[in-house]
């Protein structure tokens, strides 16, 4: 079957043939995986079949689901491209990075585990690969080393310690990452009660952080100080500093009505990286 002369993302830009009926397509619209639909059915498994589109005598596999039967051919040593060879010689590399693209067939990625291989405890999940942890007797954020490496910038990795596959971040010095996580996982978001919060701490002990988002992002996305307490932003931080910095009488009510967010305030805004300052790779280069 002839490469694909129309796309279902739109004119074709760049179509290239790194094996047998598989295709490496750039279109308009998005980009990935086009197979010929009868070689998709006798190679890739039902599974990963249901992640594509068929549109004539091809399925597409769009940017994201693309690394699913690039896995699978991979390992049947279907893809010849020299480029690609590195792919082919360790498709497992690509089941790892699966897990953050499709864990709906790769599964989704382990818990945190400390130097004997015991899952910590306690471990909350927040989303796939972030976790909120008790590590060394100190409350952490805990990432997983292929989301941070996919979503935060490399000043956010800068702040971050790392042991096994996870980067940690204290609660008091977790701002830049819970910031960032916040704009493409939704249980990251959820934790934030306080978004003017966040926001002061990120002016207050990252100015350097809030200058260059600011030069990188629309205006509409720009962080602006906010009149409100520090490293707050969390129900973590807040039951921390419950527990070990009583909160005076007096500012009792004045700090009830601060830290936790009004059910009419607007949640935040997720923020649109641009440039290689911020922008997180969301599919395979080809």
């Amino acid at each position: 079957m002839p490469q694909p002369q129309i796309s279902i993302w739109g004119t074709i830009l760049t179509c290239v043939e790194i094996g047998l009926h598989i295709y490496a397509l750039q279109a308009e619209h998005n980009q990935g995986l086009v197979l010929d639909a009868d070689f998709a059915k006798e190679k890739l498994s039902d599974e990963a079949l249901k992640l594509g589109q068929q549109h004539g005598d091809h399925i597409y596999f769009d940017d994201v689901k693309s690394i699913v039967p690039t896995y699978e051919l991979a390992q049947q040593g279907a893809i010849k491209h020299p480029e690609l060879s590195e792919v082919t010689a360790n498709p497992e590399k690509l089941a790892q990075e699966g897990r953050y693209f499709a864990p709906e067939y790769f599964g989704e990625f382990e818990a945190p585990r400390d130097a004997t291989g015991q899952e910590l405890s306690p471990c909350q999940r927040l989303d796939n690969g972030i976790y909120h942890v008790v590590r060394q007797g100190v409350q952490q954020l805990a990432v997983h080393q292929t989301v941070g490496n996919q979503v935060l910038s490399d000043m956010a990795l800068h702040h971050a310690a790392g042991q096994g596959d996870y980067y940690y971040y204290p609660l008091d010095d977790c701002a830049i990452p819970v910031y960032e996580l916040s704009a493409s996982h939704p249980g990251v978001l959820a934790q934030i009660i306080n978004e003017d919060s966040l926001l002061h701490t990120l002016c207050d002990d990252y100015p350097q952080y809030v200058g260059m988002h600011n030069l990188h992002t629309e205006e509409w996305g720009h962080i602006h100080d906010c009149p409100a307490p520090k490293s707050l932003f969390l129900q973590a931080q807040l039951d921390h500093a419950a527990q070990h910095e009583p909160f005076q009488l007096e500012t009792d009510a004045h700090l009830a009505s601060t830290y936790v967010q009004s059910v009419d305030s607007p949640a935040l805004k997720a923020s649109e990286f641009t440039e290689d300052f911020f922008e997180p790779s969301e599919g395979m280069e080809w």
